[in-house]
């Protein structure tokens, strides 16, 4: 496993293009996050609202 930074920017862009109705194969096909990660984001901001 590599020892990949994200800032903040990637997880705002992550966010947006979840809310453009992107999924997790999209924003991990983008490169912006893996599956796993990105079902983590989308779970985690579903339950901030």
């Amino acid at each position: 496993m590599s020892k990949r930074r994200f800032e903040m920017y990637h997880y705002r862009q992550a966010l947006v293009r979840m809310r453009q109705g992107d999924s997790d194969r999209d924003l991990a096909r983008a490169r912006l996050k893996g599956r796993k990660k990105a079902a983590q984001l989308r779970e985690l901001a579903m339950k901030q609202g």
